[in-house]
């Protein structure tokens, strides 16, 4: 029987799209994963002629890989990397406490890193080059971590090769695992209009989620005399949607901002500024001094509310939103990860 324990996915950034590293544990970063959905895929060319009743020749079509991962929140090298790769620029600050990084969104293609894959299925390991981040997604929600889930696109799969580690749980270069826990909804803040932080944040809001898109195009990352991508699939419209959902505790009035029905039900543009957001999630592991995530959206619009009664259910609140390009802070998001030993105490790259 296979060892249970020879299942792990990390990230190894490529120096060269498509190509994997040749040091196999140079910054590797390892992934404490849910689970995984990665797999290679092509279509079959298949001929049809009028000289007979069925198809009798066939050939593989272009080949390429794609999948998931899905995680609670913890910042870690793996999350970090993952969360970079949605915005493609890295400011770093040492001077803080802790460090962070400042992840703003980059306006060039090639700031955006690729990374070679590798998921070790109880057996082998299967190899995956080429993969860049297509998506992701944020939730949180009552009494649960905050998870994430990536999403990636890339080029085919190569030959399976042995574990890193027969027989152990991981690869163990870098370290193994982040000592510290993830994210979860005790520490979870959210505020309208304004900054979040532990002490100002909405006692309405029972759930968020929030999905950054950067519509990869596949068609045009292939060429002639290629099998598989040539190039990584250029980003095309990103987009930036989420919901909400508040409990009915609506006689507390709006004490941060929160939307009301009837502004909601009327049309409903939030256009805030980087010093005031019009909506902001600031994520902490523990009181005092944290380690964080926030993100922080300038211009927000919101769709139609859902406001529905069954039976004696609680009623709830719930909105659909979409994250607008704000023209005087030229930006869609920004988000800052409060951790110390991110990346070695660097800004990340490509």
């Amino acid at each position: 029987m296979a060892a249970l324990t020879n299942r792990y996915v990390t990230l190894q950034k490529e120096s060269t799209y498509g190509t994997k590293p040749s040091a196999a544990t140079a910054s590797l970063f390892l992934g404490e994963v849910d689970d995984e959905s990665f797999a290679q895929n092509f279509d079959l060319l298949t001929r049809t002629d009028i000289s007979r009743y069925g198809a009798a020749k066939t050939t593989d079509g272009l080949r390429y890989s794609e999948g998931s991962v899905n995680l609670p929140l913890q910042l870690d090298n793996f999350n970090a990397f993952c969360l970079f790769s949605a915005f493609g620029a890295d400011t770093f600050d040492s001077a803080t406490t802790p460090d962070t990084h400042t992840l703003t969104e980059t306006t060039n293609d090639a700031n955006f890193p690729s990374f070679t894959i590798r998921v070790g299925r109880e057996d082998k390991e299967h190899t995956y080059t080429g993969m860049v981040l297509d998506s992701l997604s944020l939730s949180a929600n009552i009494n649960e971590y905050v998870m994430m889930s990536y999403n990636f696109v890339g080029c085919g799969e190569i030959a399976v090769a042995g574990l890193s580690t027969p027989g152990g749980a991981a690869p163990s270069d870098p370290p193994a695992f982040s000592t510290v826990d993830a994210l979860h909804f005790a520490r979870a803040f959210v505020r309208f209009e304004d900054v979040a932080s532990s002490s100002n944040f909405s006692s309405l809001v029972k759930s968020i989620s929030i999905d950054i898109n950067l519509n990869r195009d596949t068609d045009n990352a292939s060429s002639l005399g290629n099998a598989t991508y040539a190039v990584a699939p250029p980003p095309t419209l990103r987009e930036i949607t989420g919901t909400i959902e508040f409990n009915n505790s609506r006689d507390l009035g709006q004490p941060d901002n929160e939307p009301t029905y009837d502004e909601l039900r009327d049309f409903l543009l939030h256009n805030g500024s980087d010093a005031a957001p019009a909506l902001m999630i600031r994520l902490e592991d523990t009181a005092g001094t944290p380690n964080y995530f926030e993100i922080k959206f300038p211009k927000v619009a919101y769709e139609a509310p859902e406001m529905n009664v069954s039976g004696r259910d609680t009623a709830t609140l719930s909105v659909n939103f979409v994250v607008l390009y704000d023209e005087t802070e030229s930006y869609m998001a920004k988000a800052v990860i409060g951790a110390d030993g991110i990346n070695g105490g660097a800004a990340m790259t490509a």
